[in-house]
């Protein structure tokens, strides 16, 4: 009776109980305390805290659901559902991380990891890194790195809290337990209350009501293919009763339902989440594939935790292949063939003496100090991401290109396009041939991030060997090494692309500043390059944070199926799931020494299309600062006008127009308001001019990327390519775009070309506040700009569904105007009543480089 807490306020029920029957006069109350004694940590009782915020401590469930509820509300990286309920019809929550859509910026399907929290009732841990990896998720967003590369590539489900039920009792019951009562362990396991494990399948939730403290379902028991599991877990009152039937419990039936969230046909990798002993309880099915992957990721999770503060180290205990005891994670490593286990946190098997507690009872183990929990919960939150992005797939060369080192004019490039039927297509482009001797910049551009840094330097990623954050890359001709004079490759933590910056996460992108040895050997055999079947490339040899090596063959797109990597290649068949060098590369080489590269120049504005797809085309400005602007006019998916606008730096002979946006929302006429116009970003592109009259533009927009060549349709007039001609007309210096600032966001484009006639497009949008844009062509007549027929089009589609037949040429109207050089007039007539008539007030927005205007 001594164990028995006075502020408790049913004492006197409690005695009446421990007299009415022989069995229960055994049962007595025990609490853990500070103090030493039959429960004594030796540190402070953890108490749950009804708040949502992390701190130094363990939260309420009150408190975790109202941060989950928080979390689900304000971020757009989080999506839920209650996914089933309690015994006692308690909702059950399951959350989805993951940035919006259902997509990787690629256009492939997410993998899907899912981690299950609070099993068991007494394992406050368990919910708070689960909630841990929530804040880490949201909070990391933008950050350009490790979390936006998960959120864009991986579905993370989570059920923070299982067994709802459970973890109240234990919560209402902080210090107190039934001692005397266990079957196996009477005197040494305390039970129910704050040690409460299982569900309350014929239990009450009155923690007082002795008769059935010792009921319930270990949901940990619960589950095929290994139910029933060993005897003693057939004992109804045993700690570890399974259940009258395998997944039985309304808790493991709403698992199975969060699973679909992932959906569960794209899982990859399964966690149940507990506390006690610091071990991985992993899964080993008769899949061997899937069971190197699995010992390969777990690994590398224990050498980064253990790398992390606190230097606390996990151990792997697999299973032996398809034995089990109804465990959860055996469940889900035999039904989805994924990596699963059973993941136990601190303190582990010394329990409080790890932090200088007592040990008096084993117990301890699960009971984690309140100074301890923020550190738990951030390492564990970081180290379940790195589990993310190591199942998101192995890491592959997304784009490569060489530039010329003095004039950073492009030389080479190629690209793996978004992925059609599992199988991705490499684009080319050569502008000239590399030589021996001369100075080129390579640049590498990666799927993922591939290098961590600490205080900006890059460093090996926490439990990474030192040797990890290198790059071999060298060229071959017919597999012999070439000569290259080189430095180490320097990864790029800044934005911008290449050919100095990362393409979309920060370290996705390395630069190395090369020669070609100008030898006999390397003549030799660029010589023998006039072989057919000789060939020349580029081979590259890295790894990814967590060691996956490259994906040899990007054509093949890498996924996880039936407990195995397909299309993750190496060059050797019998080695598989590993990946090898990339030699995917082609590289155009000579022995003869090309003219300097041309780079970008005022002749280059112009109107471009490609022949093969009239109907649509750029418009581009040649800015005096560097910049250019271009004009994207082209149709949506239903065939409606479309146009688009980027703006961007000049780098040698490349535009890069990293944001296009499409100004969308106003209306054409008097019902036009500026402040309805809304540029939305709908991707990136890039414009490439091989020489005076060619070159190419790469896009990546509404899901789709092309390359599609181009050619120079127009020249400006006063402007000529490689070199400057003086205008022949006074109004030359006109160029430019033009608008009415009552009217920001449409406006013109005008080009006065060298035949003296001039080019007009108009970006805007019709009485409904679709985009439209019409062109004409003119003259000068009295002083005024004459376009007496402009046209609209339509029926196109846009991107790679584009046909030329089936544009569409219609008559809009005519158009007036009156331009100086700073300032003018527009006035239009339609043919289609919709449109009708009116009149503009022209400013000047752009000067074109190279021109000068006088009034």
């Amino acid at each position: 009776m001594s164990h028995l807490n006075a502020r408790v306020p049913r004492v006197g029920l409690i005695l009446v109980m421990m007299l009415a029957s022989g069995p229960i006069l055994a049962q007595r109350l025990a609490e853990w305390t500070e103090q030493a004694g039959e429960l004594g940590l030796g540190y402070p009782v953890p108490m749950p805290v009804d708040t949502p915020l992390p701190f130094d401590g363990f939260r309420t469930y009150d408190g975790l659901h109202a941060r989950h509820q928080d979390l689900l509300i304000n971020s757009d990286r989080v999506s839920g559902e209650v996914v089933g309920q309690t015994r006692y019809g308690r909702d059950i929550w399951a959350y989805r991380l993951a940035a919006p859509g259902d997509t990787t910026p690629e256009g492939l399907e997410r993998a899907a990891i899912f981690y299950a929290g609070t099993m068991h009732a007494r394992e406050w841990q368990s919910p708070e890194v689960v909630t841990g990896l929530m804040e880490r998720v949201v909070d990391g967003q933008g950050d350009h790195y490790l979390t936006d590369y998960v959120a864009d590539h991986v579905n993370i489900v989570v059920v923070p809290v299982t067994n709802i039920d459970g973890f109240l009792q234990t919560q209402a019951n902080p210090r107190r337990n039934w001692m005397d009562s266990d079957n196996r362990f009477p005197d040494t396991w305390p039970r129910d209350g704050r040690m409460r494990r299982k569900n309350l399948r014929n239990a009450d939730q009155d923690f007082f009501s002795t008769g059935d403290h010792l009921n319930g379902v270990d949901l940990n028991r619960n589950n095929p293919p290994f139910w029933p599991g060993p005897s003693e877990t057939g004992i109804s009152q045993d700690l570890t009763y399974r259940g009258p039937l395998p997944q039985s419990e309304p808790e493991i039936q709403a698992l199975l339902n969060a699973a679909d969230l992932g959906p569960g046909n794209r899982l990859r990798f399964f966690a149940d989440m507990h506390s006690y002993t610091k071990v991985f309880f992993s899964v080993f099915t008769s899949n061997t594939r899937r069971n190197a992957i699995q010992t390969r990721l777990f690994s590398t999770l224990i050498n980064h935790h253990a790398a992390l503060p606190g230097n606390k180290r996990y151990v792997d205990a697999p299973s032996q292949p398809n034995v089990g005891i109804g465990t959860t994670s055996e469940y889900f490593g035999h039904a989805f063939q994924v990596p699963s286990m059973t993941w136990e946190i601190e303190p582990g098997e010394d329990g409080g003496a790890e932090y200088g507690g007592f040990r008096n009872n084993g117990h301890d183990g699960f009971i984690l100090p309140e100074s301890e929990i923020r550190r738990v919960r951030e390492n564990l939150a970081e180290t379940m991401l790195v589990a993310a992005y190591h199942m998101a797939g192995p890491p592959h060369i997304q784009r490569a290109e060489i530039r010329d080192a003095v004039s950073d004019a492009l030389v080479w490039s190629a690209r793996w396009d978004r992925p059609a039927n599992g199988q991705r297509e490499q684009i080319s482009r050569m502008v000239q041939a590399l030589s021996p001797g001369r100075d080129y910049r390579l640049w590498l551009g990666f799927s993922k991030p591939m290098r961590w840094r600490e205080n900006g330097v890059v460093a090996p990623f926490p439990g990474q060997s030192s040797g990890s954050t290198g790059a071999t890359i060298w060229l071959e001709i017919d597999d012999q090494f070439m000569s290259i004079e080189s430095e180490d490759p320097v990864w790029l933590g800044q934005p911008g692309g290449a050919p100095f910056g990362y393409q979309r996460y920060r370290d996705d992108a390395l630069s190395l500043d090369f020669r070609i040895a100008d030898d006999s050997v390397n003549q030799a055999l660029i010589a023998g390059l006039a072989d057919p079947d000789s060939n020349s490339r580029l081979a590259v040899v890295t790894r990814d944070l967590t060691g996956h090596a490259l994906d040899a063959d990007p054509g093949s797109v890498a996924d996880y199926v039936d407990g195995a990597w397909t299309g993750y290649d190496n060059r050797n068949p019998d080695l598989v799931d590993v990946g090898g060098t990339d030699r995917s590369l082609s590289v155009p080489l000579t022995l003869d020494d090309p003219p300097d590269p041309l780079t970008i120049r005022p002749g280059h504005s112009a109107l471009w299309f490609n022949p093969d797809r009239s109907g649509e085309g750029w418009v581009l400005e040649i800015l005096p600062d560097g910049q250019a602007l271009g004009y994207w006019f082209t149709y949506d998916e239903d065939g409606n006008p479309r146009w688009l606008i980027g703006q961007g730096p000049i780098v040698g002979n490349e535009i890069q127009f990293n944001d296009l946006l499409a100004p969308v929302g106003g209306r054409f006429g008097p019902d036009f308001d500026p402040d309805e116009v809304d540029r939305v970003r709908v991707g990136s592109a890039r414009l490439v001019l091989a020489d005076c009259d060619s070159g190419w533009f790469e896009y990546d927009a509404y899901g789709q990327s092309q390359t599609i060549d181009l050619v120079r349709l127009s020249r400006t007039q006063g402007l000529d390519c490689p070199d400057s001609l003086p205008p022949e007309h006074a109004h030359a210096g006109q160029s430019g775009t033009w608008f009415d600032p009552a009217h920001d966001g449409e406006g013109y484009t005008v080009q006065w070309l060298d035949d003296n006639q001039v080019l007009v497009m108009w970006f805007s949008y019709d009485p409904q506040g679709n985009q439209y844009w019409m062109l004409g062509m003119g003259t000068l007549v009295d002083g005024k700009i004459i376009l007496p027929e402009v046209l609209a089009t339509r029926g196109a589609r846009f991107g790679q569904a584009f046909d030329p037949e089936a544009v569409e040429r219609f008559e809009w109207g005519a158009i007036e105007m009156d331009l100086g050089c700073q300032s003018g007039s527009a006035d239009y007539q339609s043919v289609l009543p919709e449109f009708g008539n009116g009149s503009f007030e022209l400013d000047r927005l752009t000067f074109l480089a190279g021109l000068e205007c006088e009034d």
